[in-house]
């Protein structure tokens, strides 16, 4: 009787710690949720928060933005110190950072100590989000690099998806307050476990001095332009808006902010030129460009942020101001994206086994521009009853950002080598956050643009006097609709005929979902465009790498679930 064949000894998906890869990687994607989650989970609070602390629109739009400004300006510096002290002590250090933020924030009794507390958040995130990223690409290599990616691409996809309902869900039936004492619980679980799981790694020293002028002009560049980004139709993309005041020239604050950003930007670039030339530290690599992964990787997700933070932004908006849905009803509506992101996730490691990493993310890329397309022609004037389709386009949208952003991550650090994992993770994440806030911007643009097109010769069909026609105008644009539910509910209106608010109500809408549906039209051409520039990306090296994975799937499954079992 022949003797049977060795097995190859089965390689185990185990750490230099000893701790499990899956658990590694378990604890991360804990870690990133809870930051990603923080960026959208305050929104639906804030008429509560508005109600409670007795505030303004422009004062608690502050607690939502702070956190962002903040998060974004520190990203590359947080990096770079965590290459050089250890990726893990900076996770750890930042989760107790936030952690603080959190508690002050749920406490706060006035404006002052919540943005405060939200201030102290911004600084956690910006130090715990660089880490996760370079951890994974640091420890996660050959078979094991496309399941993490995709577990991690998953997780920032259905943390910004539930954020919204978990936020709705304590607002509505406790306080907004257990939205900050949520994030205490949870940041403490993962604290404890990354100091459990997670081994030591190490990125690029910092040889000599710090980079103390690269930090000033970095901090301040992101500050500014995304303080630019965020205001600016507050005060005036160009010229001040009604009620504020112009600064130099006649222009608003806006123009004056994005070009001191800009021009500490560009100092910033030269400066870690010249450093690097010189052998000296810098906060940013600038030879990580050279990279085509992580150049045009880079392009293609800020196409992906506009589609997503486009979405997000407009969606909202029509179910609440014509739909009429209640802010926990547009939480469970957008976590149907969450749970087609969740899905295509899982599916997007098999798929990428045959086809290679960009035609993945060239289909997600598809299926979002398809899905925003019905969006475009569904939600349109005197369609009816649509909530069915709206459902079924979010779904779609889900598994096309699941898809996109599996492998998206994957191939913008494909190339950048693990010394240098820090600095590429937190520029790569800063640049994710210039696009969030660009995405927003530019759709607002747009949006208000379409609805002076279209709601004026809708309201002027009514035939009321000019004032009101302006008044009406100006109140529904300048709110983004908001003022809708407010006119519908004046005494003037009730008091009317039947057959005129019926009219009204008719006339009002249309023009607003035209106006609407006309930006998620632009925006589906975004989507698209980003399709087209996702085959610039470098393919051949991550369909080797995909072979190789393929190989060793079964031990994949087998590890994976061992360490669900234990």
């Amino acid at each position: 009787m022949k003797e049977k064949a060795a097995r190859k000894p089965r390689e185990k998906a185990v750490a230099s710690n000893g701790k499990s890869l899956w658990l590694i990687l378990f604890v991360i994607a804990m870690a990133v949720s809870i930051i990603i989650m923080d960026l959208t989970i305050v929104d639906v609070s804030m008429p509560a928060i508005m109600t409670d602390l007795h505030l303004g629109f422009a004062a608690v739009e502050w607690v939502v933005d702070l956190y962002s400004v903040v998060f974004a300006s520190l990203l590359i510096t947080f990096g770079r110190i965590a290459d050089h002290i250890g990726r893990k002590k900076m996770m750890g250090l930042g989760l107790l950072v936030f952690l603080a933020g959190s508690i002050v924030a749920a406490l706060s009794p006035s404006l002052a100590p919540l943005l405060v507390g939200r201030f102290i958040q911004g600084v956690g995130g910006a130090m715990i989000l660089p880490t996760t990223l370079s951890s994974i690409n640091t420890f996660f290599k050959g078979k094991y690099r496309i399941v993490a990616f995709a577990t991690y691409g998953s997780s920032i996809a259905v943390a910004a998806g539930i954020a919204p309902l978990i936020g709705g869900l304590f607002t509505t039936y406790s306080t907004w307050r257990w939205v900050f004492w949520f994030d205490v619980i949870v940041t403490g679980v993962v604290f404890l476990l990354v100091w459990y799981a997670i081994p030591e790694s190490h990125g690029e020293k910092i040889k000599g001095v710090f980079d103390f002028g690269g930090f000033v002009l970095s901090t301040l560049g992101f500050i500014f332009v995304v303080y630019g980004l965020i205001e600016g139709q507050n005060y005036g993309w160009w010229y001040p808006k009604a009620g504020t005041k112009p600064w130099a020239a006649g222009l608003s604050r806006i123009p004056w902010v994005f070009l001191a950003g800009i021009v500490a930007l560009i100092l910033f670039v030269i400066l870690e030129v010249i450093l690097e030339s010189r052998g000296k530290s810098t906060l940013m690599s600038v030879k990580l460009f050279k990279y085509r992964s992580f150049s045009f990787g880079n392009i293609v997700s800020v196409a992906n942020a506009v589609g997503e933070y486009g979405l997000v932004f407009l969606l909202p908006l029509y179910l609440q101001n014509i739909l009429n849905f209640s802010a926990i009803e547009t939480g469970y509506v957008l976590c149907v994206m969450a749970s087609g992101a969740f899905i295509s996730g899982g599916f997007a490691t098999p798929f990428v086994k045959y086809a290679g990493p960009k035609a993945v993310i060239s289909t997600g890329f598809l299926f979002e521009a398809g899905s925003m397309a019905g969006f475009y022609f569904s939600i349109r004037p005197g369609h009816g009853a649509i909530e069915g389709l709206i459902y079924l386009w979010l779904a779609l949208y889900g598994v096309g950002l699941g898809f996109a952003s599996a492998q998206l991550t994957s191939v913008i650090m494909v190339d950048v080598p693990d010394i240098k994992a820090g600095q590429g993770s937190s520029m790569k994440s800063t640049i994710s956050q210039l696009a969030s806030a660009l995405a927003i911007a530019v759709i607002g643009i747009i949006f208000v643009d379409f609805l002076w097109a279209t709601l004026p010769p809708k309201v002027d069909e009514l035939h009321l006097p000019d004032q009101f026609s302006k008044a009406i105008d100006s109140a529904v644009i300048g709110s983004s609709g908001s003022a809708i539910p407010e006119l519908e509910g004046s005494r003037e209106y009730r008091e009317a005929p039947a057959y005129f608010q019926k009219e009204f109500k008719n006339k009002i809408d249309a023009g607003f979902t035209e106006g609407l549906s006309n930006t998620l039209g632009v925006d589906s051409l975004i989507l698209l465009g980003g399709a087209i520039v996702t085959w610039i990306l470098p393919g051949e090296k991550g369909k080797k790498e995909v072979k190789e994975e393929s190989e060793a799937e079964e031990t994949i499954k087998s590890e994976a679930q061992t360490a669900v079992n234990l």
